[in-house]
């Protein structure tokens, strides 16, 4: 019966160490979307706000304050490349940025 009550114990042990390693590692590589899916869904709601008005206006906005935005200090920026394609995109380190491209409509 001890011997039971010991190997349980051992189990529950290391069951608790492979999940602090397996939260430990997921933290260390801090994938994007977990880390950033306040930044993404605020993209995203950006996407959708310059395709209606693409699709209202026939053309796309020259800025976000066009389409309604007018947030001060955005964390999502937008920028019009040509007269058919954008980019929205935002900072996730020095140097590494989170980007959308409308010519592709995927985030890269």
């Amino acid at each position: 019966m001890k011997a039971l009550g010991s190997r349980r114990i051992g189990i529950l042990i290391l069951l608790a160490v492979t999940i602090c390693l397996v939260a430990a590692a997921t933290f260390l590589r801090q994938p994007t979307w977990l880390f950033h899916w306040s930044d993404f869904r605020t993209g995203n709601r950006i996407i959708a706000q310059v395709e209606a008005f693409r699709q209202s206006h026939g053309r796309l906005p020259e800025t976000l304050e066009e389409v309604g935005i007018t947030d001060p200090n955005p964390r999502v920026f937008y920028r019009k490349t040509n007269d058919h394609e954008y980019v929205v995109w935002f900072g996730i380190s020095v140097g590494e940025s989170e980007a959308y491209d409308s010519s592709t409509t995927k985030w890269d």
